[in-house]
């Protein structure tokens, strides 16, 4: 990735970040950073360094992870990993259990004699603990480590099995990697090692093609809905080991497989689990094309309304009134319903009311419409007010906390979809919401 797209997805992170617990003065610090790496000011990186890690590690964490770890893709002159050599030399524990997995890959990038390469090998298998570890990414550089030997004909087939095999243990080690917990921060945690897990298991697929379960289990691991939400814990993850900020996962080489040999059954079901994380016109489309395919009864409306109701949980038995309506979720809709919860204090929510306001108006409009619209308020102040200065018509209702609760709201604006049946889905943030309510609804 260029640096603007760096400095880009850096801001969204600090987005994510409660700002009120972030020391202002690390905010000129973890800016500075990036061009210290860049001019090879290593005494100056350092100082800042220390300082960052004291007033707030979590920031320094991701700098070194998510910045630093980019220049080292492209550092000629070894500013980078001169840098670690020297922090490393400051005898900070905390700091050098950080930052040794991202040293070692450095030297992997630069290592050039059969000697240099084969203390890479032993120094990786002394590194990869019992679990886990999310603070240093050890399981991160580890693929970024064997990647380069396998570049440099420095590692072969068995002792990739064994790291690998070791890596895959240490990220399934992590209690809720088949279960979604609530809040934000073990939500990221596990997007992050299923993302890790599922990409160990591909590159292990690669070493033993003839183990098909490896490459199932990739396919399994890969973001799932959940996830998808939380795509930032990720995305580097994705980009330093792929070149590739699209895609993130393995269900697509799983499916091929699957039409290949036959299983249509399962291939089906991968294609529909497909197109529900990934609603594209052309996930859809290859949807709809392979299940009439396959000849089945039921029609493809039906097979695909049920499978996203499928998908959802039961909504939260409510009444919710409306100015000119009520909104009873204690009886079947019989309807889809769209629900958007924004506050007039969101500035995200404000810049996309616009858009949703001709979604609304549009879909009034058309003759027998399958979806009904109405919007949720939380914590706004003088609401009346802001939506008739903004000739705002869509339906909304100022919600009180625990209806947030019940609708898992996590974060602003939430968007929300009711299966005619009465189950919920959230739509993920930062994806083409109107693109998924199209494909959901097959409006």
């Amino acid at each position: 990735m260029n640096r603007l797209l760096m400095t880009l997805t850096f801001s969204l992170f600090l987005l994510n970040l409660c700002l009120g617990q972030i020391p202002k003065e690390a905010f000129p610090l973890t800016n500075s950073l990036s061009d210290l790496w860049h001019n090879g000011e290593t005494e100056k990186a350092i100082e800042s360094s220390l300082e960052l890690y004291r007033l707030y590690p979590p920031m320094f964490i991701e700098r070194i992870h998510n910045t630093l770890a980019q220049q080292l893709q492209n550092d000629s002159e070894l500013y980078g990993q001169k840098y670690l050599e020297q922090l490393r030399l400051k005898k900070n524990d905390e700091i050098s259990n950080i930052i040794s997995p991202i040293y070692l890959w450095s030297k992997s990038i630069n290592a050039k004699n059969e000697n240099d390469l084969k203390e890479i090998l032993e120094e990786l298998n002394s590194i990869l603990k019992d679990s886990s570890n999310y603070k240093s990414e050890t399981e991160r550089y580890c693929l970024l480590i064997l990647q380069e030997l396998d570049k440099k004909n420095a590692i072969d087939a068995k002792n990739k099995e064994i790291i690998l095999q070791k890596n895959i243990n240490n990220l399934e080690a992590y209690p809720y990697i088949d279960k979604v917990m609530a809040g934000r921060q073990e939500c990221e945690k596990r997007a992050w090692h299923r993302y890790l897990l599922a990409y160990s298991y591909n590159y292990l697929y690669t070493v033993k093609p003839n183990v098909v379960e490896y490459l199932k289990k990739a396919s399994d691991y890969s973001p799932d809905l959940n996830d998808r939400q939380y795509e930032h814990a990720y995305f580097y993850d994705a980009a330093l080991l792929t070149g590739n900020i699209r895609g993130f996962g393995f269900q697509t080489k799983y499916q091929k497989y699957l039409v290949e040999n036959n299983r249509n059954s399962d291939a089906l079901d991968l294609l529909s689990d497909i197109a529900f994380g990934t609603p594209s016109d052309d996930n859809i489309i290859a949807l709809r094309e392979f299940y009439e395919k396959l000849k089945y009864n039921s029609p493809y409306t039906d097979y695909w309304a049920n499978y996203i109701h499928k998908k959802g949980k039961p909504v939260p038995k409510l009444k919710i009134q409306f100015e000119k309506e009520e909104l009873d979720l204690t009886v079947k809709p019989n309807r889809w319903i769209y629900i958007d919860v924004w506050g007039t204090w969101c500035n995200p929510c404000r810049k996309e009311l616009p858009e949703l306001q001709s979604f609304f108006v549009e879909n009034i409009n058309k003759n027998n419409s399958k979806l009904m619209i109405y919007t949720f308020s939380f914590g706004s102040q003088n609401l009346s007010d802001f939506m008739a200065e903004n000739k705002y018509t869509f339906p909304v209702s100022e919600i009180d906390k625990q209806t947030n609760d019940l609708f898992e709201v996590s974060g602003y604006p939430t968007k929300i979809l009711i299966s005619p049946d009465g189950n919920f889905i959230k739509i993920p943030f930062g994806v083409d919401w109107k693109a998924y309510i199209k494909n959901y609804t097959m409006m």
